[in-house]
């Protein structure tokens, strides 16, 4: 497992901002899975209470990515056919979004959220296609949503976010050198605490955490860790993440490590245009087909 974050470092990324509580609907919905006898209709109900949720719950779980041979007519179908727990961690995900991007209609703010689903969708594509277990396909959409919310906070109080940013990144400084020097705080912290106090697992909490420390991450003494901070980058290299945010023509991070990143995969050099074409039969654009 990473090491913990430190306290202080926390202490210091908080100063000047507010951690989007846990919405109640997710708070009743974990009421009801914590009961003896977990209550589908009114776990239904509870999703249904903000159409626009529900209505994007339906259409993400129909979408190919999910890969279903039957439509999901209804949130209640849903939580019947692929399990309350997989439609909690859909939903607490569609709520992020929907929480740290209303009002937010800036070009940068539509490219980060854009950019996140784009990951989202290649990281659980990926782990689909690598046979890895339903939990750890459902934990990569989660962590391509929630892995870059930190920046969303920063991007609220710093609209100049992006041009600070890019000129960092293109003299070679790292995301959390640029980040505490300019704006005192760190996207990754701030993602931390936001998925810490949504009720993401530690694994996912401790991936988001140390993101951009590809160096700690492949040392992390947890398989789970490992998998899915790989499962990331593979997923922002194929999204070109850089690129999109930052434009970047290459990601200083994925040329390093890229090499430790696809051994975690067992996963060769080689096959990266044969992936890409995968991501491009399920309708994702991927840099190889830019």
């Amino acid at each position: 497992m990473a090491q913990a974050i430190d306290m202080s470092a926390i202490e210091q990324a908080l100063n000047g901002f507010t951690i989007p509580p846990q919405p109640e609907i997710l708070q009743h919905i974990q009421q009801q899975l914590d009961a003896p006898q977990p209550n589908i209709k009114r776990i239904a109900a509870l999703i249904n209470l903000d159409i626009g949720i529900a209505g994007f719950t339906l259409k993400v779980v129909n979408s190919a990515f999910f890969g279903l041979r039957q439509k999901i007519t209804s949130v209640e179908h849903a939580c019947k056919f692929l399990g309350v727990n997989r439609v909690l961690k859909l939903v607490r995900s569609i709520l992020l979004r929907f929480t740290l991007a209303e009002g937010r209609d800036d070009k940068f703010s539509l490219k980060l959220w854009s950019s996140a689903l784009q990951t989202a969708n290649i990281a659980m594509t990926l782990a689909k296609h690598f046979n890895y277990a339903q939990t750890v396909q459902d934990d990569c959409y989660s962590l391509g949503l929630f892995h870059n919310a930190g920046i969303a906070l920063i991007h609220q109080q710093a609209p100049n976010y992006e041009q600070v940013m890019q000129q960092g990144l293109l003299a070679q400084h790292g995301y959390s050198e640029i980040e505490e020097q300019h704006f005192q705080t760190c996207h990754e912290v701030l993602g931390y605490l936001i998925a810490e106090s949504w009720g993401l697992t530690t694994e996912l909490c401790n991936v988001i955490a140390y993101h951009h420390s590809p160096a700690l991450m492949l040392e992390s003494d947890s398989g789970a860790e490992k998998q899915l901070f790989a499962l990331l980058k593979l997923a922002e290299h194929f999204s070109g993440e850089s690129r999109q945010l930052f434009e970047l023509s290459l990601d200083p991070e994925w040329e390093q490590h890229k090499s430790a990143i696809l051994e975690v995969l067992d996963v060769e050099p080689l096959q990266l245009p044969e992936l890409a074409e995968l991501l491009h039969r399920q309708q994702i654009s991927t840099i190889y087909s830019v």
